[in-house]
């Protein structure tokens, strides 16, 4: 396990603004094929940095579901296993995913909170019996909380980051993935 970062109290910032398609979130138009690639970033990032992809464990943890992801789920709030990674090119972070695993789901799938280096995207491929619904997209702000999580960087703060979000069922049990596309998927 990695150490822990303290999290700001679960409901204490707005929520990200989930919607279905990505025509209202004004996103720069190189970002969307990124936002709507219907295969795995892992991949795709993959093929961007050939000989220099990375996978970072930022945190594993422990902690709550806040009211808004529960709601995504359908559960009521409380506790998950939570997993945060950087997929990049060398040092430079392109995808920031965080993923969310209720304790229902943890307990019918643990090796979920085993996956290491492992990317989760392959891993719930070759499961066979995962189903992901349809994408969620949103436009984050510097005031909320998944933007904070994801913005490690040095650089200038930019006003915005965009993200999805998927939903996948494995058998009566979610979890949700949360990615959000830092700078480097622009260049």
């Amino acid at each position: 396990m990695t150490a822990t970062l303290t999290r700001t109290a679960p409901d204490a910032t707005p929520a990200p603004s989930w919607v279905r398609g990505t025509a209202a979130l004004a996103a720069p138009p190189a970002l969307l094929a990124w936002l709507t690639e219907p295969g795995l970033l892992t991949e795709r990032v993959r093929c961007l940095c050939p000989g220099r992809f990375g996978l970072r464990i930022v945190d594993q943890r422990h902690d709550r579901l806040d009211t808004a992801d529960a709601a995504a789920l359908a559960v009521a709030p409380g506790a998950c296993f939570v997993r945060e990674i950087e997929l990049g090119c060398g040092d430079e972070a392109i995808v920031f995913a965080q993923t969310l695993v209720p304790a229902a789901t943890l307990a019918a799938e643990p090796w979920l909170a085993e996956l290491g280096e492992e990317a989760l995207g392959p891993r719930l491929a070759r499961t066979g019996h995962a189903r992901r619904d349809p994408l969620e997209f949103a436009r984050l702000e510097p005031r909320q909380a998944l933007f904070r999580r994801a913005w490690r960087s040095a650089g200038a703060l930019p006003a915005a980051l965009w993200a999805r979000r998927a939903r996948y069922w494995l058998g009566g049990h979610g979890l949700v993935v949360q990615e959000v596309f830092l700078p480097g998927t622009l260049r």
